[in-house]
């Protein structure tokens, strides 16, 4: 479909996008269908359907809305440090680097369980794909800010697979997170490619 054209069109399509968002974090893309989409916003399945003219297609936009999510919490984070003074210490390069890349109010369960899911639905997949660049690049410049000479692919990569761990082990998150990062870091420190102080 082209897209709407009245305002009021435009904010319902809106709306369809972030509830469908909002299944996609909490269950996966098998929770996402035209009908469970139009219950989470209180409208009929034919309203749904006329904004989109498949699930795909609203899946896509689900997960592009939800890795721009992500990659704008990552950009505040890179803004501040960069507007602010570098860290002093290691501890304030790991808070930086975990505040870009672990979601705090956000169920954890449900981000990383769709997160994993994404892999089986391929909107999600390409939705996702295409965005991740612009997390990386948020991540890339606290890594800068912070003197930590590692990519963001691979401290992204530590701390969700602390994350993944730490669920499937039922230990907890972010602790977890910050001791394999903290790991990291320590090493990167031991081979002359993060100087703090």
């Amino acid at each position: 479909m082209t897209g709407p054209t009245t305002v009021k069109g435009q904010r319902r399509r809106r709306d369809l996008i972030e509830a469908a968002a909002e299944l996609l974090r909490e269950g996966g893309p098998t929770n996402v269908s035209m009908r469970n989409v139009a219950k989470r916003v209180g409208s009929s399945l034919s309203a749904t359907t006329y904004y989109f003219k498949s699930a795909d297609e609203l899946l896509e936009e689900a997960g592009r809305l939800n890795i721009g999510l992500w990659a704008e919490r990552a950009e505040r984070v890179a803004d501040e440090a960069e507007a602010g003074e570098p860290p002093a210490t290691l501890e304030e390069a790991m808070e930086l680097v975990l505040r870009a890349t672990l979601p705090k109010r956000a169920p954890l369960l449900g981000h990383y369980s769709q997160l994993i899911a994404a892999g089986t639905s391929e909107p999600v997949t390409r939705a996702y794909n295409t965005g991740r660049n612009r997390l990386n690049l948020a991540v890339a410049r606290v890594l800068k800010v912070s003197k930590i000479e590692f990519p963001a692919e691979l401290v992204i990569s530590v701390v969700d697979g602390a994350a993944v761990s730490a669920l499937s082990e039922g230990r907890d998150v972010h602790q977890t997170a910050r001791k394999y990062l903290q790991e990291l870091l320590a090493e990167c420190v031991r081979r002359g490619r993060l100087s703090l102080g």
